[in-house]
């Protein structure tokens, strides 16, 4: 939308005068935020389509000009309504020293790596927010690497740290068409079990993409057990098979899941939703529902790379038919109302899985102006009596309007904080920190508008309905993984030297590590204590949404790489682990992630601390105090190679799992008679091949 100016005479008057006048007499916090033009208006310009609240400062200062783009540490005469420089302890006035060297680090903080797959010879990019570059800068911090730079050409066509641990396997698709004959036809899925699919996919999927509508997928599945000759003309199945491959990954019976049985029928599904190249080259709803739906899933069995490629192909359907503008989405009528919920969902998302992957996004804040989904009181999307209770989740558009706003403070940190093209000499590092501390206010004032259901920074709330619950946690995970990310530069910049002191010595005020690093590791903290309280107290059936394992692991890792500094007190690391250990009973809750389980997957976060604790010898006694602690801490036993691979020295013709346990029969064979004893014996076996001795694995982990 292209806005005139009306300019003031007198600033025409002002220009050969040294005392300069404010270039706008007056304009709001958010689009001082931006660093836009306001038009003064109540709303602006800049907020009316979006809808967010317009909020002017109660008293206006004058700003003069200066050599550098710094603004003064005076509350009134910078954009945010605190003093953040004031609580994180940063002078006003930054004198910037032109250092080569740091300047150098700073741009190695913003660089990527690359992955390639030896077998089908593709390659794929994770930029510097990914969680996988950041598992790389742990690895090499454990390796004592930390001057190793990731921007030095890499011999290996895999990052030994992404090698390390196996993350390859969550790159890469494998083989998804290679077994489709072997699947079971349809006719073998029975009409129940189909109904408990779709009814999960309602009950945790819906609330967080409130896209579908409940009466229209159940007619096309009451079509799936008519005649062909009483099928109706137009074909909307795949819609319905990725409700039941996503239904199928995230349903459960009595607290439980049967984890193989949920996975054949999500690939299955999830197959047989192919698409055909029309969804490709016709856009529609249709189309972008689709790809939203294969991303959904993908984020399921933690694929980020599937992901980011159906969210783009999304967002291209969703600009060309339209969508982002007001003048094609503007109305009160219910079709409009689910088009601005389908953008601003699909928006959401995409811009998330941009920041994870350290991505572009697709989408250009600019050249969007439709506005928000309001709340509505009466829908007449769903009239079926039999999908009321699903209705709430597409009047109640809070959440959709709260991640829209996290999805733009996004696309800011993407730019002026990770990209490389916005740091072109030391002096604009100040502005990466004004960043992020405008940021931080924006979120802040993000929880201001929420309404009580969603407040997940308040433990004391009474619990909501279900799917006030799983919008609750979804919110506060993307809000804290957002907040982590934003100030994680920090934490790797300590890594360059020897002391967090001497960091914050050599960033000559560009940068707040202290505060900054505070931040990334509370959010972290916030994170694993928000989803421990839902998995166990407030709603157990969103453990079965395999996607929160992706906050949980990267939370995990953002804490271990923490603890791996020089300056490490015993009780701190203690306190540390103690979170970590909670993430890791939330993961192993989960028991259908990607191509492994949430066992596995608990297993490699535990894999990672071993070898973050191995690393801290320096510390005296921490070794032994932690492993007292925690016992899953202690070293693998000689009798397993450094990869926690069993060396077996008994007949190859055995198993894996039989040498195993033969192997620890003598450390606790009683112990170990009790485990077998209890649910999930299957997974026994895959611990002790790991050096785990039957003793040392926490109670609460099989």
């Amino acid at each position: 939308m292209i806005s005139s100016r009306i300019d003031d005479p007198s600033d025409n008057a002002s220009l050969g005068t040294r005392k300069r006048g404010p270039r706008i007499t007056r304009a709001c916090q958010l689009c001082r935020a931006r660093k836009v033009r306001c038009d003064g208006q109540s709303p602006c310009s800049g907020c009316r389509p979006s809808g967010v609240a317009c909020v002017y400062r109660t008293s206006e200062s004058k700003r003069t000009r200066g050599p550098t783009r710094v603004r003064s540490g005076n509350p009134s005469e910078t954009s945010v309504d605190r003093p953040f420089t004031t609580t994180y302890g940063i002078p006003p006035a930054v004198q910037v020293r032109h250092d080569p060297v740091q300047y150098k680090r700073l741009r190695e903080l913003r660089a990527g790596i690359g992955v390639s797959n030896r077998d089908s010879g593709s390659f794929q990019f994770y930029g510097p927010s990914s969680h996988f570059c950041f598992v790389q800068r742990i690895h090499q911090r454990i390796k004592r690497r930390t001057n190793e730079a990731l921007l030095t050409p890499q011999s290996n066509p895999i990052p030994d740290g992404v090698e390390r641990w196996g993350l390859e396997r969550f790159m890469f698709s494998v083989g998804v068409d290679d077994n489709n004959g072997k699947c079971q036809p349809d006719a073998y899925l029975s009409r129940e079990m189909g109904d408990a699919f779709l009814n999960a996919y309602f009950e945790i999927i819906h609330p967080q993409v409130p896209v579908l509508v409940y009466p229209e997928i159940i007619g096309i599945w009451e079509g799936f057990w008519k005649t062909p000759s009483q099928l109706p003309s137009h074909d909307r199945r795949d819609l319905v098979y990725m409700a039941l491959a996503i239904g199928a990954r995230v349903s459960s019976s009595e607290g439980r899941q049967d984890a193989p049985l949920s996975e054949g029928w999500g690939d299955h599904f999830s197959r047989k939703a192919s698409g055909s190249i029309k969804l490709f080259e016709d856009p529609s709803l249709h189309s972008t529902h689709f790809f939203l739906l294969k991303a959904v899933y993908a984020y399921q069995i933690m694929r980020a790379n599937d992901a980011y490629l159906y969210l783009g192909h999304a967002a291209r359907s969703a600009t060309a038919l339209g969508i982002h503008r007001a003048q094609v989405v503007e109305g009160a009528n219910p079709t409009m109302h689910r088009l601005r919920l389908t953008f601003w969902t699909l928006y959401a998302q995409e811009r998330s899985c941009s920041l994870y992957t350290g991505r572009p996004s697709a989408f250009r804040d600019e050249l969007i102006d439709a506005p928000y989904p309001e709340d509505l009181t009466s829908l007449s999307l769903e009239t079926d009596p039999g999908g009321t209770q699903y209705i709430q989740a597409t009047t109640q558009c809070a959440m959709t309007r709260a991640k829209a706003i996290i999805g733009k403070i996004v696309d800011r940190i993407l730019v002026d904080i990770y990209s490389s093209k916005n740091i072109l000499n030391v002096s604009d590092l100040c502005r990466v920190h004004q960043t992020a501390l405008e940021c931080d206010l924006e979120l802040e004032n993000m929880t201001k508008t929420l309404p009580p259901y969603l407040h997940f920074f308040d433990d004391s709330l009474p619990i909501g309905d279900g799917w006030q619950e799983v919008q609750r946690v979804i919110l506060g995970n993307h809000y804290y993984l957002v907040r982590m990310l934003m100030h994680r530069p920090a934490l790797v910049f300590a890594t360059f030297f020897n002391s967090k002191a001497e960091a914050q010595e050599r960033a000559a005020g560009t940068m707040d590590i202290k505060g900054s690093i505070d931040a990334s590791i509370s959010s972290a903290r916030s994170i694993i204590d928000l989803n421990y309280d839902v998995f166990f107290r407030r709603y157990p059936g969103v453990k079965f949404d395999g996607s929160l394992a992706t906050f949980l692991v990267s939370a995990c890792v953002n804490l271990l790489y923490d603890v791996l500094d020089s300056d490490m007190t015993a009780q701190y690391a203690r306190n540390t682990f103690t979170v970590v250990e909670r993430g890791i009973q939330c993961l192993d809750q989960i028991q259908h992630v990607g191509p492994t389980t949430g066992k596995a997957l608990s297993l490699d976060v535990m894999k990672v601390a071993k070898d973050a604790l191995g690393s801290s010898q320096s510390l005296g006694d921490l070794d032994e105090n932690m492993t007292s602690f925690f016992p899953w801490l202690q070293q693998p036993d000689p009798r397993f190679n450094q990869d926690s691979v069993a060396v077996l020295e008994h007949d190859s013709s055995a198993s894996p799992s039989s040498n195993a346990i033969a192997h620890t029969t003598d450390a606790g064979e009683g112990y170990l008679e009790s485990l077998i004893m209890a649910p999930e014996v299957n997974y026994i076996p895959h611990w002790l091949q790991a050096g785990f001795q039957p003793q040392d694995i926490p109670h609460a982990l099989y």
